[in-house]
Parts: C-alpha cells; sequence; structure tokens
C-alpha cells in the first residue's frame, strides 16, 4: 500500500512517499503524524484512499471510496470547536470529527488490512456524504 506523508519546514511541505508492506510500517509512519511538521498521511489503495491527519493524540479521518465521501466520528456532547493542523493548515473542527490516537490508527490498520475503509465495522461510526 502507498502512503504519503507530508513535511512542513516553514511555509513549504515536501512529501514522502512510503511503500507499506506491514502494521508495523504503517503504524511507524503514523507515529510521525505531531500535527507540525508532519500533520497528514494519504493512504490509497488506487480505487480509494484514507487520510489521517493533525497529530498529538487528535486526528481527523477522511476518505473516498466508490464516490463516497467518509467522515469518521464519535458521539460526544455539543462543545466548542477544537482548533487542529490537518494538512498543513489550521481548521476548526466539530468535536464530534476529532478522533483519539489509538481509534484512529485502528481504523488505519483496518484500512491497510482490507484495502477497504472499514464502514460496515461496527467499531467505527462514519458520516457518509455520497
Amino acid at each position: 500500500m502507498e502512503v504519503v506523508l507530508d513535511e512542513w519546514i516553514g511555509i513549504r511541505c515536501q512529501e514522502r512517499m512510503f511503500n507499506i508492506s506491514s502494521e508495523a510500517e504503517l503504524l511507524s509512519v503514523l507515529e510521525k503524524l505531531d500535527a507540525s511538521r508532519h500533520t497528514l498521511a494519504n493512504l490509497s489503495t488506487g480505487g480509494s484512499y484514507l487520510m489521517v491527519a493533525g497529530g498529538n493524540g487528535k486526528y481527523v479521518v477522511t476518505g473516498e471510496e466508490n464516490d463516497v465521501l467518509f467522515n469518521l466520528t464519535v458521539e460526544t456532547p455539543p462543545s466548542p470547536l477544537v482548533k487542529l493542523n490537518a494538512g498543513g493548515q489550521y481548521g476548526l473542527f466539530e468535536a464530534k470529527y476529532i478522533i483519539h490516537r489509538e481509534h484512529a490508527f485502528r481504523c488505519a490498520v483496518e484500512y491497510f488490512k482490507s484495502g477497504h475503509i472499514p464502514a460496515a465495522d461496527p467499531d467505527f461510526n462514519w458520516e457518509a456524504i455520497d
């Protein structure tokens, strides 16, 4: 599986490409996400993609498959917007889109193992936009 990781130095971004063949390699790349220098990992199988953005325990997970956009969500009471650096830019996200590290990384591992967004997996709550 191909994974592209951004690397920000000031206002300049370079992308590093990894050919991932194991869960350990995938987790090693995801561990680099720090919401500063590395803010986005894009996993791709060719027919779909899954992006994990952010870092330091707060992530946004989104993807596309079969022309349907997916946003991973968590149930949370209404709260103020959360500021997060995703893809090199700060944005304000509803708390329902802020995914903790373990859940975000587990979702990425499931995508790696199946080659598909785990939309039918009951452990993940998806908002689908078609």
